[in-house]
């Protein structure tokens, strides 16, 4: 049980969601097997309050820090590395409101977010889209208005109760609009086919005539700063963790239970076998390594929010945000390339009766390899590499289709 008044330990908040983490972890090789989602343990833990981790104690929430939001985010990946990435635009969605403590529309959303709502994803335009440019239009209509378009990538929202999403109204302005995912108009299609992260409830949403009421449309002002843009990264660099660990423990149980050896091993039972002692030794140290760098990069992210919410001067807290970001960004270089090679080396000392599709081990390294090909860590080693040599400051985050090199260098040196 929490105690009402401080803040929550590390292991409270563990033992809190411990039993919906193992439920996950012993359901998840077969719900990939059958594609079937874990709507029943995502509707526990939004009763148990994981949705409102960062809500403080006194408005109803959990009161947990940015840390413990993203070691916990790990322990949910190491279980399921869906549920965890399904939830990456929730928790940022939550981190916004929380820098709007006066607001009256910022509280209306967290009292729902306590009550256990989750907020979906509705970021990206379809293909054909340039960069930058939303075609997702918010027409006048009465004392509201009236939604129009589609948005592709929808992470989260087959589990999600509101929809956020940017549209453009008719003064081409910027608009945050939020509804609700069930409301009429509104089409979430489970077609994401990738093969892997196959049950984080991406799929195609569009809005057909959507009405949405004026409180729940807010014009998006112009904002070249930093601050948040790589949340959304850590996310990502938490889900690899949480492979990596999962990949780990797989390895170790099979090889504890083995008793079929190599001809050329020992002679001895897998367990008791040097070389692959070694192996696994190796593996674990590497996924030892990872999930540290995770940390680090959470602890530069905790900094930074800190600094933003104590009222620091927009260029001290835009600096502590870049530098965060860079943090980021290297570990998301080290973690898309090492965890994804952790996932394919532990077939090594298992052998070929491993990679049988009952098994699901294969799982580790198709998720992986998907989630490492999110905002390409291809192009993090350069990014980080200029900022480092020339000041360059990570460019802001946009999607799209090329609109051509004059415009491409444009938006490259907006900071």
């Amino acid at each position: 049980m929490l105690n009402a008044t401080e803040a929550p330990t590390d292991g409270e908040l563990l033992a809190r969601f411990a039993p919906v983490f193992d439920q996950l972890r012993a359901g998840a090789a077969q719900r990939e097997r059958e594609r079937r989602h874990p709507f029943a343990e995502v509707a526990e833990l939004r009763r148990l309050g994981f949705g409102a981790l960062r809500v403080p104690r006194e408005r109803g929430g959990l009161g947990a820090s940015l840390k413990q939001l993203f070691a916990l985010l790990i322990e949910l990946a190491a279980a399921d590395s869906n549920v965890t990435q399904a939830l990456r635009q929730h928790f940022f969605r939550v981190e916004m409101l929380l820098l709007q403590p006066e607001d009256a529309g910022a509280r209306r959303w967290l009292d729902r977010v306590v009550a256990g709502d989750l907020f979906g994803n509705g970021t990206t335009e379809p293909h054909g889209a340039k960069l930058g440019v939303i075609a997702t239009r918010l027409r006048p209509d009465g004392d509201g208005y009236r939604l129009d378009g589609k948005k592709i990538y929808c992470t989260g929202n087959l589990y999600a109760q509101w929809v956020p999403l940017v549209a453009v109204g008719d003064d081409g302005g910027q608009v945050l609009v939020v509804v609700p995912s069930d409301a009429p108009g509104v089409a979430i299609r489970d077609d994401w086919d990738g093969f892997g992260q196959r049950l984080t409830g991406t799929d195609t949403t569009e809005f057909t005539n959507v009405f949405v009421p004026a409180s729940d449309a807010t014009p998006i002002g112009a904002f070249a700063g930093h601050h948040g843009a790589g949340f959304h990264q850590l996310v990502l660099v938490a889900v690899l963790a949480g492979i990596g660990r999962a990949a780990r423990d797989d390895l170790v149980r099979e090889v504890q239970a083995r008793r079929r050896i190599y001809y050329t091993g020992t002679g001895d039972v897998p367990r008791h076998d040097p070389i692959v002692q070694e192996a696994v030794g190796t593996i674990a140290a590497r996924v030892e390594a990872c999930n540290a760098l995770a940390a680090h990069a959470a602890d530069a992210l905790h900094d930074a929010w800190e600094l933003w919410t104590s009222g620091a001067d927009f260029a001290t807290v835009d600096a502590a945000f870049v530098s965060a970001e860079t943090t980021i960004g290297m570990a998301q270089i080290v973690l898309s390339r090492e965890i994804v090679d952790i996932a394919g080396h532990i077939f090594d000392p298992l052998g070929a009766s491993a990679t049988l599709r009952a098994n699901g081990l294969d799982r580790h390294w198709r998720n992986a390899r998907t989630v490492a090909t999110h905002n390409s860590a291809l192009f993090k080693a350069r990014v980080v590499g200029d900022q480092l040599l020339n000041g360059t400051a990570p460019p802001i985050f946009r999607v799209g289709d090329d609109v051509g090199e004059k415009a491409h260098d444009n938006m490259r040196n907006q900071v």
